[in-house]
Parts: C-alpha cells; sequence; structure tokens
C-alpha cells in the first residue's frame, strides 16, 4: 500500500501523528481531508496546483495510400505502420494528466468539501502543496489511441529510385517489315475471264445491270482474235463476256475492278472487242477512278474482234486505283451487243 494512504489511515482512523506522513504528505488531517473523496480531492489538487496540460503518449495507426503517378504498369503495396510519438502543448485533445476524467457537482445541501480542506489545512498553502503532492503521485499517465489516414501521390519519373516493391509488365512493341509485295505487269486479275471455268463467276470484276439494266452473259467457246496488217493476234481462251446495254436511262453496261498498282506508274490499257447490231453512235469507254481515260469505238466489221490501244492512266502516291469499262449504246439501237476480252493495264 502507498505510503500516503498509511498516512491518511493513521491520520483519519487512529489521529495518531507520524513524523514520516508529516515529512512527505504534510499534515494528516490536511491529507485525510483531500482525500475523503478522491475524485474531488484530485480536481481540487490539479486546479490548487496549478497543473498545465501534461505530455501525453499517444499511439497513433497511420494508413497510407501511395499513388504512383507516371508509371507505364506498376503494382504497389499498401503498407500500414504503427508509430509511438510525444504531443506536447495547448491541442484540444491533450488529456490532463492529474485531473480526474468526471468532476461531480457538489450538492449545495452538503457541506462544502473545500472549506473542510481549508479548515483542516489550516488555510496553510504549504500544507495543501504537500498534500497534494502526496495526492497526485500515484496517478496514471493517460494514453490515447489516434487512428488517421493519410494518403500521398508520389509522382515517379523514369529514373527515379522507388522503395516500395514495383512489379514492371513490359509490352514489347517489334516493329516488323511488311512482307515484299510482287506487283506483276499486268494489274487486272481474271482479264480473259478464264476463272469462269472453276468459279462460276467474274470476280473480282462486278457489273452495273442491277443498278443500270441491261445484260451480261459470260459465254464458252468464242475464240476472240484479231487480224491487223495480215497479223493474228488471239485472246489465248474462249471465255468472253456479252454485255447487253439497255436502250434507256444510263444506256450502258459498265464492268469494274479495284487493282493494286505501282505508285505513281503510267499504264497502258488494252482489250479486244466485237460490236454487234450497232451504230454510229456505239462505243466502248474506260474509265479510271470515275474518270474518262479513252473511248473505243471501231465497230466496223461485226464479224471481227479489234484491238483497243492507246488509253492510259496514271496512279497516285498509293498505286491503288480502280477500273471501268462501259458498254454504251448512245443511240439507242435495239438489239445491241458486244463481246470482250483479254483486259490488260501494263506498266509502261
Amino acid at each position: 500500500m502507498r505510503s500516503w494512504l498509511l498516512c491518511i489511515s493513521a491520520g483519519v482512523l487512529a489521529g495518531v501523528a507520524n513524523a514520516a506522513c508529516t515529512n512527505k504528505c504534510g499534515s494528516n488531517k490536511c491529507l485525510g481531508a483531500i482525500a475523503a473523496d478522491p475524485a474531488f480531492g484530485e480536481s481540487f489538487c490539479s486546479s490548487f496546483l496549478a497543473l498545465e496540460p501534461v505530455t501525453t503518449t499517444v499511439t497513433e495507426i497511420e494508413t497510407v495510400t501511395t499513388e504512383l503517378v507516371n508509371v507505364e504498369t506498376a503494382l504497389t503495396t499498401i503498407t500500414v505502420t504503427t508509430a509511438t510519438f510525444t504531443v506536447t502543448g495547448s491541442e484540444a485533445s491533450t488529456i490532463f494528466q492529474k485531473r480526474a476524467p468526471t468532476i461531480t457537482e457538489v450538492d449545495p445541501a452538503l457541506p462544502d468539501p473545500t472549506d473542510a480542506i481549508f479548515s483542516k489545512c489550516s488555510t496553510s498553502d504549504d500544507r495543501i502543496s504537500k498534500a497534494c503532492s502526496c495526492l497526485l503521485s500515484t496517478a496514471t499517465t493517460s494514453t490515447v489511441t489516434v487512428f488517421e489516414t493519410a494518403t500521398s501521390t508520389a509522382t515517379v519519373e523514369a529514373e527515379s529510385t522507388i522503395v516500395e516493391t514495383v512489379t514492371d509488365n513490359v509490352v514489347a512493341t517489334v516493329s516488323v517489315a511488311a512482307p515484299a509485295v510482287t506487283i506483276p505487269p499486268n494489274i487486272i486479275i481474271n482479264g480473259n475471264f478464264e476463272n469462269y471455268l472453276q468459279t462460276g463467276n467474274i470476280l473480282p470484276w462486278t457489273d452495273t445491270t442491277a443498278s443500270n439494266g441491261g445484260r451480261l452473259d459470260i459465254v464458252n467457246g468464242v475464240n476472240p482474235c484479231s487480224s491487223e496488217n495480215g497479223v493474228v493476234t488471239c485472246a489465248g481462251g474462249q471465255v468472253v463476256i456479252r454485255p447487253y446495254p439497255p436502250t434507256t436511262g444510263s444506256k450502258y453496261v459498265g464492268i469494274r475492278e479495284s487493282f493494286v498498282g505501282r505508285p505513281s506508274t503510267t499504264y497502258a490499257v488494252s482489250f479486244v472487242y466485237r460490236c454487234l447490231n450497232f451504230d454510229a453512235a456505239t462505243n466502248i469507254q474506260v474509265l479510271y477512278n470515275g474518270a474518262v481515260i479513252g473511248t473505243a469505238n471501231q465497230c466496223i466489221n461485226s464479224a471481227a474482234f479489234s484491238i483497243a490501244r492507246n488509253i492510259r492512266f496514271t496512279t497516285d502516291a498509293t498505286g491503288q486505283g480502280e477500273i471501268e469499262i462501259r458498254f454504251r449504246n448512245s443511240g439507242a439501237t435495239p438489239y445491241l451487243y458486244f463481246y470482250a476480252d483479254a483486259f490488260q493495264a501494263i506498266a509502261v
């Protein structure tokens, strides 16, 4: 048992003065009066001794969230740290170490304990100070736990050192050169229509009959040959197209095909054709990217094939384009039709 309690027991219960107690705690009567109500006594002594807010030990649990900025891909660990530090000063949250946490209001009907203290202590500041110091000597240091959450943002440069566990997911970008493409001299595909025998169509050619009218037949068994200056030239196959242009509306049947040629290169277009039931206005137009670049109108003998030549165009920087052949019935002649084969566009 604490020595000041022995002093109180000796002073209050036995009423016998004890030299040791008197030296340490002052008057036993004074100490007994102050300790009669411990809660009030601690409050009284704290005020009497004018105690300032004391040092409070605070345990802080801090949650730190780190956000990495300017990194491609990073995984970071959320770290929870526990630290103990000392808080001093006059913050509102500071706890008075020696002050009772709750002060009970004194009942007005009862004697004022303060009067009893001053009476027993003979209104002696020295006695009161010794008794209060003795009473408060065993008070427990107050401890408070503060929970604090802090968020920090760390800007990470490429050359910075990060004191954290970071996993970088690196995606390697590999530049692969496009495979070399060999562009043949003749950039028109299926220009003699022989693929029809295997596929049943003339792709990649398409025709305009769905929008313009007229008719387009694929005929097998025709031998398209022409004779110029005693020289006979044949197409090399027996599949030809037979367009029937309409007599109204657009008055033409067109076939078109997209191609990939050499950039900024001039190409010469040629083909063999034959006109039947024609008139003076009958002709075949050649278009590159929608613009007319030449006309074939040698419908002289319906029994012979002619060769269209001297029709040229130059590709743009991409080398890509579209070629279109229009079989025209400008005079609206009934029963007009054509045969055509061996379409070519060769770089010159």
